[in-house]
């Protein structure tokens, strides 16, 4: 279930808006509301709700405020934003923050609830895209990337809750729903974890977390309610040779907080694959303070902090290590990464000494790795929708500034993925953007549209706008004031 936060200054908008949204029934959780921007960027900060909708001009802290420093530390939560007329300024600002659902105060109890509609469809489409891209380029992302929390998990217990938070749009599961861990003792654990797989399947068991062993003890994470699926279970287990030896329930940081706290001093751990494929991976708890100093300085670096001596340290340390033990020291230092579905996803492509020290000197130059085909075209998709006011953004720039990579490439890549050219992208995000602003504020002008989309010539947003809609600017702003009743 998606979280939101309410955050109105005005007590009976607020409480009205929270009476009168059917959240259950879109599939939202209230976690809270607040009166002014302190109050909520505090919400917030504690909360990483999904979405938020606020009002524009509240006291202590004010919307675009509100929406600047929350982009600053989640860049995923979406906002929705309510401004009074003539906040025009207000709202074009926040598209510059990557905001793209305002309305007029008052807002209809329709309008907001088929907005929310709206958001909701976005945040899902966005997490089946990236799961479709989990499957495109290979199962081992999905595994890499339990294989990597569950190093950082075992090294930190205290980063539990933020991890299981920051990946839940990367994981397939929810961090509110209920699961249930078995833990079953087996005398062989290569050779009954995948006997067990097997029935898993065939009951048709969700299994949302690879399974662990470590010495004779094997964990089970299922989606298992019913009482009589988890007998079935135990007769598996029991057939085979195990034996069923704890029953935990609870929210995936719960189920992960207790596997931790039985292992808390393991040197090693068996994870295996969804075909029962056996990764053995070493946690090495010394390096719970051995490299504290270059995790806290790459940490910082990350932060926006300047440090120019810090890949050279980093690197002597890294390459010090095995591959394995660098790949975990990495993780403990790029774990806060804002990037942080692209840094498992890189690091799940991971083969060599040299492409770790690559991607850990990228992240820590804030420049997004571009050797994954899928990347690219994400990264130049956010920069459109966060610049598209810009009127000078242009494919040859974000090539070299953005994802660096050749304009050429970049260019057919992107026509490959999208089934459209850049330059057509582009101009449908900025005349759907402009139709959004004509709906809410049909008093401007057109010239005054045009240039807060980013079109600094009138005549060719005239051309542009007609020829993606069927209709001049002004045929459109007439539609929009009849609606009105003007």
């Amino acid at each position: 279930m998606l979280k939101a936060i309410l955050a109105d200054d005005e007590d009976i908008v607020r409480n009205a808006m929270v009476r009168w949204i059917p959240w259950k029934e879109l599939g939202l959780k209230l976690v809270g509301t607040a009166a002014d921007g302190e109050e909520a960027l505090s919400m917030i900060t504690a909360e990483q709700p999904d979405i938020v909708i606020t009002d524009i001009r509240m006291p202590k802290l004010d919307g675009l405020d509100l929406i600047k420093r929350t982009k600053n530390k989640l860049k995923n939560t979406r906002f929705i934003i309510l401004s009074g007329f003539g906040e025009f300024e207000y709202a074009q600002k926040a598209m510059s923050y990557g905001v793209k659902h305002y309305m007029l105060k008052p807002a209809l109890k329709e309008d907001l609830i088929q907005t929310l509609k709206e958001v909701i469809a976005e945040i899902e489409g966005e997490r089946n895209a990236l799961l479709n891209s989990i499957a495109v380029n290979g199962e081992r992302y999905g595994f890499f990337l339990q294989r990597s929390m569950l190093m950082e998990v075992l090294l930190d217990s205290s980063s539990i809750p933020e991890i299981i938070e920051r990946s839940n749009r990367i994981t397939p599961f929810d961090a509110d729903e209920t699961l249930t861990m078995l833990t079953v003792q087996a005398l062989e654990p290569s050779r009954f974890v995948p006997q067990l797989l097997s029935v898993i399947g065939k009951e048709g068991i969700r299994v949302p977390i690879y399974p662990v062993s470590i010495g004779g003890k094997v964990y089970f994470v299922l989606d298992i309610s019913a009482l009589s699926v988890l007998e079935n279970m135990k007769e598996a287990i029991e057939e085979r040779g195990g034996v069923l030896v704890g029953v935990n329930r609870g929210k995936p940081a719960e189920i992960v907080s207790y596997f931790v706290k039985e292992n808390s001093n393991v040197a090693a751990v068996s994870i295996y694959d969804e075909d029962g494929n056996e990764e053995k991976i070493r946690i090495l708890p010394s390096f719970r303070s051995a490299d504290d100093e270059i995790v806290t300085r790459y940490r910082a670096v990350l932060s926006g902090a300047s440090d120019p001596s810090l890949m050279d340290d980093a690197e002597a340390i890294l390459r010090s290590k095995d591959l394995d033990e660098a790949e975990a020291l990495f993780i403990r230092m790029a774990i806060k990464s804002k990037d942080y579905e692209i840094l498992f996803k890189e690091l799940g492509n991971v083969r060599t000494m040299e492409e770790l020290i690559d991607l850990a000197r990228a992240f820590a130059e804030h420049k997004m790795p571009g050797s994954r085909e899928a990347f690219p075209v994400d990264i130049v998709r956010r920069y459109i929708a966060e610049n598209f006011s810009n009127p000078d953004i242009s494919l040859k720039w974000i090539s070299e500034n953005v994802v660096y990579m050749n304009p050429e490439y970049l260019s057919r890549l992107f026509q490959k993925e999208m089934g459209q050219r850049f330059t057509d992208y582009l101009n449908t995000t900025r005349v759907d953007e402009a139709r959004k602003l004509m709906s809410a504020y049909h008093q401007s002008t057109v010239g005054e549209i045009a240039e807060k989309v980013g079109y600094s010539n009138p005549g060719y947003f005239f051309h542009i706008f007609r020829r993606y809609t069927g209709m001049t600017p002004g045929e459109y702003m007439d539609k929009v004031r009849k609606s009105h009743g003007e």
